[in-house]
This record gives C-alpha cells, structure tokens and sequence, in this order.
C-alpha cells in the first residue's frame, strides 16, 4: 500500500498582498497534491500564517518536511509550535492508515484532519425502519409501533426527507401540518414530536449529524413551551363499564387481554397502566394490593 507523505510548505502559487503567501500543509499521494492553509486548520486566528519569501525557511532532509518561519518573522515562536504540531497530527493519521490497513482517500484525510466525521445523506423512512428493526429484534413491539406510526405521519409529511432536513423550520411546519391538516391535538402531536426528538438524539450517537444541528431545547423548538401535553380528565359513565365487561372476546387475543386490564384498573381506582405492569402475584392480598412504581 502506497502511503501518502506529508510537509509544510509555503505555497508560492497562491500569492496574496504584499508578496506574501499563505504557510500550508502539502499532501501528496501518487503524484497528487492537495493544500491545507494552516489558518483554516486552527482556532487562534489571532496568529497569522502568511509570509513573505525572504521569512522562510523551507525544509530540509533532516527536518522530515518541517518547513519554519525565520526569526524575521515577529511570532516565530508560536507559529512554529502550531506547524510543527499539525505536521505530527497529519503524520500520526497516515501512520493509523498504514497501520490499520486504511486506503488513503484525500476526502477522509481532511475529514481526519478536522476532526469530523464523513457523514452519508440517511433519509428519515430509513432510519426509523433500522430503528424498528432493532427494537422489534428486542420485542418491544409496543414501541415498534409507535415508531411505525411516527414513520407513516412522516412519510406523509415529507416524503424522502433526510434526517439532515430536520431543523427548526421543519419542526414548525410538521406541527402546523399535525395540527391543521390531520386535526391532532396536542397531546398526540407531542407524541410524535417526542419520538421525533428520541430519533434524532440516536442519529447524533450514530454520527449522522453533528450535535451543534441538534433542533430540539429551551432556545430551539422546546416541546414542552410549545405544546400543552397534559390530559384532560374525561369520567367514563357505569354504564360504559358495563358494556365494556358483556363484551364477548376470543380468550387469549389481544382485545381480550386490554378488556381484563382496563376493567382490573376500573376495579382498582384507577390505577395507572404502568403501575399494572410493575405488579406481581405475591404483592396482591385478599384485603390489599402494594404496588412498586416504576419511579
């Protein structure tokens, strides 16, 4: 495997104002060349890596392609610090390539040399699918399915959009849409949006976008200011609970099952759904019933 070589140089073939010329990092790979202006490498920028011809001095053989400033130049000192570090930096990527058995690319060199990651466009109907893949590999149906239905109102929305696409502007529109167009309620579009949210916080662990592009929080598009997601308190009428009861169902389906737990929560005051499933045989007495809640 052929492996790229790397120096600073000063880049005579890009001359700027008053005869100087930017200071850069050369990366060649099978007789190609590509520049990086060391200004675009650092966050000081306080330090400029410019000069004129007579304030360099080019590499030498012993230098392994570290060319300096000249102590003519006012921040040698300081300036060749930072070169000589950034020459390591690139000089331990291609000894990882090497070692790893990496092919070179000058895109993922500059990706590796920035710190970032190369990102591919993911549309949102693929992501929820692998993420209902998982979760249905888990059995958690329940939740597959509320990411199945989530997947659906977004295909409706946006079809072929990418998770890339969702910022601010897209999250207002999706709720205007929830709201005027499919007459959800707010309750049901925070639902949505909080799944939406729960999505996107897995693409920025998958490094499908950076955590800066994150649109959700208090300064962004905050769920909780937006959208009232308490619910309204409906009393069911004895009558209700009696046909729910006469009901004839299939022992064993999955209506029958909902029937029994609605009407065991109807017997027991209603108590909340998530408490009936922390329950277990030996917490039920003849006279009292100690639940566990799941906080």
């Amino acid at each position: 495997m052929t492996m790229a070589n790397v120096a600073i140089i000063i880049n005579t073939s890009k001359k700027l104002t008053n005869a100087e010329y930017p200071i850069c990092l050369r990366v060649t790979h099978e007789y190609k060349r590509q520049y990086f202006a060391i200004n675009a490498l650092i966050t000081n920028q306080s330090l400029r890596f410019r000069c004129s011809l007579a304030d360099w001095k080019p590499a030498e053989a012993e230098d392994n392609g570290l060319g300096k400033f000249r102590k003519s130049f006012s921040t040698y000192k300081e300036c060749n610090a930072i070169l000589e570090s950034k020459l390591q930096e690139a000089q331990a990527i291609l000894q990882r390539y090497d070692k790893e058995g990496i092919p070179f690319t000058f895109t993922q060199f500059e990706s590796d040399l920035k710190h970032k990651e190369v990102r591919v466009a993911v549309t949102l109907h693929d992501y929820y699918a692998e993420q209902m893949k998982l979760l249905n590999e888990q059995r958690r149906v329940g939740l597959s399915g509320l990411f199945k239905e989530c997947q659906r109102m977004l295909d409706k929305f946006r079809p072929n959009a990418l998770i890339s696409d969702v910022n601010i502007r897209f999250l207002e529109s999706y709720e205007y849409w929830l709201r005027h167009e499919k007459n959800n309620k707010d309750t049901t579009i925070s639902v949505k949006m909080r799944n939406l949210q729960r999505v996107m916080n897995l693409a920025i662990e998958d490094k499908l976008i950076k955590p800066e592009s994150y649109p959700f929080g208090e300064k962004k598009y905050s769920i909780n200011k937006r959208l009232d997601h308490s619910t309204r308190k409906i009393a069911i009428h004895t009558d209700k609970i009696a046909k729910l009861k006469a009901l004839l169902l299939e022992p064993g389906t999955a209506l029958h099952f909902a029937q029994k737990i609605c009407l065991f929560s109807y017997y027991c005051r209603g108590m909340n759904f998530i408490d009936i499933t922390y329950l277990k045989w030996d917490a039920i007495s003849e006279t009292h019933i100690e639940c566990t809640s799941s906080n």
